[in-house]
């Protein structure tokens, strides 16, 4: 055995013994089989999954993978969908499995572009993809935008002759097909080794720019196994990181475990073109656009391949031009010269070596010639632009002119004996020397070949090589002769105009703004990405059969067409906001950017599009919003005003109402103050109802509810507004009408609203009814209210009526169709009736007028009643000591006489803490107070509020009654929460004192 052997069984020797110390130390764990099947043969087109395999990806990711080799046979949709593989790499054509019902999902999308190109050798005389009818295909139905290019070129499936494809480009050279789908880093290098001249068809030039490899699974395993799903996701996508930033391994991967036939140079060459396809520096490697499929979907959709709207969106899963041909041309015209000279030269020498057999006597003119020619073939050796060599059938340069070695990089005697191959750049060692054995094996006579060669120590340059065999005229071989022209310039323009076309590409589909181009001249649109075609609410396609010249939304004062004529002609660029309604009928708000630029000296019109329908949307908003906040705090500030007017006012009007009651009490029932007295008290009633209303339009607050009859504040509402007015009222509600429990003062300003806008609705004049019934609810009534008593009231004029649209807003707050209106008074009308327990319901016809329904909880017992109970409140309520702590000495005063006329012993004080002592000082003697009437607010000190607690924290018995002319305030509505039995709202009466004593105390010893 050989040193290098022996070493090499040692090695395996040591690695098989850690594999079995691994495994004893480590009990084995089962990873979960799973099966990829690829839609190809092994290629370096699927270097990401043999990386994920063999750096160990998938197994980290707790899976076993086996990788399945495809073919032109292999249907990877089918093999998903049928349950044999799990996986599947696939192309966009996956779009019209789903059209067909076979719910697959594309799990990441790695080739940004498609590679799929059509082949054709030059000899079959194709120069366009419609003389491709009714030739021979060497055709396979997994790239949709191949499909999508033959049909916009009117080549059906029908339309073409089917033969194998076994994925061999030497089928194309043998004449067994004239077209074949190919990829353009993979069947074009075997036509170019082999000399074979060749068109290629790439639909990106058509403008059919489709993702290409993705992989895939079935929607059915995306929901069953998500957390499956997703680790080989991640795995594949860090395989193909790797692949991507280490070519050279997973090249020599490839060769060692998955495919022999392609060469190293091969795989190397197909790596680096890859990568211009997936982009990997521009685009996350597995990300899909939305944008982008959606734009497939149309594409497929406008060919009749998908229905029309199909949503792609489904298939997302969540969580080279044609080239300068000029120079290349050129060159072959050089070559062709140089090789005519050579055969002319090769003639001269046979006729010379005739010559010299035939005729001895003529060998000095025979030589002189021969001298002559040399000196001519020297001359156009070392004048010419191209490199010329000989090389024997060795492989060793034997002859060459100055222009090879200075193309070479180095000196004549350097490069006279050295090999050939030695010239080649390491990229293309294989492929050279495979060329050069077959020339000089006679399997091709000549060949013409791009070629990459190294030039002095650490330089290369590209160069055109046309060669062929110089052979004897028994067939034997002479030497290899050789022109190499350099087309480094070419190639390198070639490179960057394909990576600068692709970034183009590339920016244009992920651009968010729509980005439109226009021939300057004829004003035709000539480009447009999809972003442009989803704000205008159309298609690309539409776009491009567009002129800016008869865009009829561009004219106008203003318009994009008023600054699209002075940009091309300054080339001064300019930016406009316009609204418009685009030729699709979409409305839009658009902030354009207009631009000149040139290409081969003819002016374009660049115009960058940014739909900015909502941002204007929302700035108005805000500004609404901004008027809104702005009219609050002014409302907010005059409530701060009203509640203090407010306050003070109830003050004043309990000194008057309470006096003028108590005043009435005394007085004989025939004496003849009694009218005017209750005059006054009613009058000062709707003052003090005026405060409240003046409180519950500044601060809202819950409802003080009591009991009263609508019918009567209907009839005073109603009477108050119409004084003046040319609109008569007429009220229909019978006296046996519920009394209702609510805040009076607030439903009285709901009333007035409604009959407020009632009365604006009739300029003319006209008659306004309100109509009262009892009505009780069932259960899950169509108004969702609570089942129970409740009173209807219908308030109907005869106005101008509410259009349909406008009902449904007219309780929005600040909605008004009134110039001076604030759109607050049925906003409020709406919040008060709902506070209450009930509903409000508009209907209204146009030219015949509108009725609000009101719904309220009634008590279930009428008016009469309530009158009978309230005849009887102010009789004397029996014996007992009540403390009144108030800081108007006023209200002191007056309360204090009413208690001692009404029975009890009243002790007063201005503050809380005045009444804290007090009751104190009762408990320390075994004592109570029967009740403490306690002012809520106390300029400067202690309010019944914080009174009330520490009362309570004396005697949790405590009868403690709160009274205040803030009669909005939450502790006036909410009384119990902090302790009190009963409120008293100022202003009061008499009457009002003797009743909520009577409801929170109990009655003397003797009485009923």
């Amino acid at each position: 055995m050989k040193p290098h052997q022996r070493a090499w069984s040692r090695g395996w020797a040591a690695l098989l013994a850690l594999a079995l110390t691994v495994a004893l130390a480590h009990p084995a764990l089962a990873n979960e089989p799973v099966s990829l099947q690829l839609k190809w043969l092994h290629h370096f087109q699927f270097a990401g999954y043999y990386a994920a395999l063999e750096k160990g990806f998938y197994r980290e990711a707790g899976l076993d993978v086996t990788i399945r080799e495809g073919g032109p046979d292999v249907e990877v949709e089918d093999e998903v969908t049928s349950g044999r593989a799990d996986f599947g790499v696939g192309t966009s054509a996956l779009l019209l499995h789903r059209a067909h019902g076979d719910d697959l999902v594309v799990l990441g999308q790695i080739f940004q572009h498609s590679p799929a190109i059509l082949l054709t050798p030059r000899k079959t005389g194709i120069q366009k993809v419609a003389d491709m009818k009714g030739r021979r295909f060497m055709y396979s139905n997994q790239h949709g935008d191949m499909l999508t290019l033959l049909k916009n070129n009117g080549i059906e499936e029908k339309d073409i002759v089917k033969v194998e494809h076994r994925g061999d480009a030497r089928d194309l050279i043998a004449g067994k097909a004239d077209v074949m789908m190919a990829y353009n880093f993979n069947e074009p290098y075997i036509l170019e080794q082999a000399g074979e001249p060749y068109l290629v068809f790439s639909p990106l030039t058509y403008g059919i720019d489709f993702y290409g490899d993705n992989f895939f699974t079935t929607r059915a395993m995306v929901t069953q196994r998500p957390a499956f799903v997703k680790a080989f996701r991640e795995a594949t996508i860090k395989g193909w990181r790797y692949a991507l930033s280490h070519k050279a391994e997973i090249a020599d991967l490839i060769l060692a475990k998955y495919s022999r036939e392609r060469s190293r140079e091969w795989l190397i060459f197909e790596a680096n073109q890859m990568e211009a396809l997936i982009q990997p520096t521009l685009v996350e490697v597995g990300y899909q656009s939305p944008t982008r499929w959606r734009h497939i979907a149309d594409t497929f959709a406008s060919m009749k391949m998908l229905p029309a709207g199909f949503d792609p969106t489904g298939i997302i899963y969540d969580a080279a031009p044609g080239g300068n041909y000029r120079l290349l041309l050129g060159a072959l015209l050089v070559c062709a010269a140089v090789i005519a000279v050579l055969c002319t030269i090769v003639m001269k020498f046979r006729q010379l070596n005739a010559v010299l057999q035939a005729e001895v006597g003529e060998r000095k003119a025979a030589e002189a010639a021969l001298k002559e020619s040399e000196e001519q073939l020297r001359v156009i050796f070392e004048t010419s632009q191209a490199g010329i060599i000989m090389v024997d059938p060795q492989g060793i340069i034997r002859f060459a002119n100055n222009r090879m070695a200075e193309m070479f990089g180095c000196s004549m005697e350097q490069l006279i004996g050295s090999s050939y191959i030695s010239h080649l750049h390491p990229e293309q060692l294989a492929e050279g020397s495979e060329l050069m054995r077959r020339l000089v094996a006679g399997e091709v006579k000549g060949t013409s070949t791009e070629r990459h060669y190294l030039c002095g120590t650490g330089g290369y340059f590209w160069g055109y090589l046309s060669g062929r065999r110089l052979e004897a005229p028994d067939g034997s071989l002479r030497a290899l002769v050789g022109i190499i022209s350099d087309i480094t310039d070419r190639i390198e323009a070639e490179q960057a105009r394909g990576k600068a076309l692709m970034l183009v590409e590339t920016l244009l589909a992920q651009s968010p703004m729509g980005i439109v181009v226009f021939d300057g001249e004829s004003g035709q649109c000539i480009r447009a990405n999809q972003a442009s075609a989803d704000i205008i609410g159309g298609s690309v396609t539409e776009l491009l059969r567009q002129n800016f010249r008869q865009i009829a939304s561009w004219r106008g004062e203003g318009g994009i067409l008023q600054q699209a004529e002075p940009v091309l002609a300054d080339g001064a660029a300019r930016a406009l906001e316009t609204e418009m309604t685009s030729t699709f009928g979409k409305e839009l708000t658009l902030r354009c950017y207009l631009a000149r630029f040139q290409v081969e000296e003819r002016a374009h019109l660049l115009v960058m599009v940014q739909d900015i329908t909502e941002e204007k949307r929302l700035d108005r908003e805000n500004k609404r919003i901004e008027a809104q906040m702005l009219n609050m705090q002014k409302l907010e500030s005059l409530g701060v005003l009203a509640g203090g007017i407010a306050h003070d006012f109830n003050n004043i009007l309990t000194g008057i109402v309470g006096n003028i009651s108590f005043a009435q009490m005394v007085l004989e029932k025939e004496h003849k103050a009694k009218g005017p007295l209750g005059k006054a008290e009613k009058a000062c009633q709707r003052a003090a109802e005026l405060a409240g209303q003046l409180l519950t339009f500044a601060r809202g607050g819950q409802p003080i509810k009591k009991a009263f009859s609508v019918k009567q504040l209907a009839a005073e509402s109603l009477s108050l507004v119409l004084r003046g007015t040319n609109v008569k009222g007429r009220i229909e509600i019978p006296d046996t009408l519920d009394i209702v429990e609510a805040d009076e003062g607030q439903m009285n300003q709901a009333f007035n609203n409604i009959i407020i806008n009632a009365v604006h609705a009739m300029p003319g004049g006209g008659t306004l009814t309100i109509a009262g019934k009892n009505e009780r609810l069932e259960p899950e009534n169509r108004l969702g209210l609570a089942p129970g008593n409740y009173v209807r009231l219908d308030i109907s004029d005869e106005g101008c009526g509410i259009s349909e649209s406008d009902l449904k807003k007219i309780f929005d707050p600040y909605f008004t169709t009134k110039a001076s209106g604030t759109g607050l008074g049925l906003a409020s009308t709406h919040s008060i009736v709902t506070r209450h327990g009930g509903v409000i319901l508009a209907d209204s016809s146009l030219g015949r007028g509108t009725t609000f329904t009101i719904y309220l909880p009634s008590l279930g017992q009428s008016a009469g009643r309530l009158a009978k109970e309230q005849e009887t409140a102010h009789a004397p309520a029996g014996g007992g000591s009540v403390v009144v702590m108030d800081d108007e000495e006023l209200i002191r005063d007056l309360t204090g006489a009413m208690l001692d006329q009404l029975g009890y012993r009243a002790t007063t004080c201005c503050d809380g803490s005045e009444a804290v002592e007090l009751y104190r000082a009762a408990r320390q003697k075994g004592e109570r107070y029967d009740a403490v009437i306690m002012d809520l607010t106390i300029p400067g000190g202690m309010g019944g509020k914080e009174a009330a607690q520490r009362i309570l924290e004396l005697d949790p018995q405590a009868c403690l009654i709160v009274s205040s002319g803030y009669s909005n305030d939450p502790v006036m509505s909410e009384y119990q929460k902090h302790g009190f039995r009963a409120t008293l709202s100022k202003p009061y009466t008499v009457k009002e004192v003797a009743r909520v004593l009577r409801e929170v105390l109990p009655p003397p010893a003797g009485t009923d």
